[in-house]
């Protein structure tokens, strides 16, 4: 007799536009406009893929792109 496994649901890997600016108020404390993450993306400093004309952004890369931010900012002041 087969054993039956349910299927579960997979770990979130990608944000939307609207969670990432949500994550990123939530988590990190940072009112990131719609605006600076376009600018981000256009520069090609925040890895973005483009699937049915909507913008995914892996969560590792996000994460890296505040972090690595965060480090810019440090080192100008």
């Amino acid at each position: 007799m087969d054993t039956i496994i349910p299927l579960q649901k997979p770990a979130r890997l990608f944000f939307n536009l609207e969670s990432l600016i949500k994550h990123a108020g939530q988590i990190y404390d940072l009112p990131i406009s719609r605006i600076s993450i376009y600018r981000a993306v256009k520069a090609g400093s925040l890895p973005a893929l483009k699937v049915n004309g909507r913008l995914l952004f892996r969560i590792r890369d996000v994460e890296r792109w505040i972090e690595g931010s965060s480090l810019e900012m440090g080192a100008e002041k």
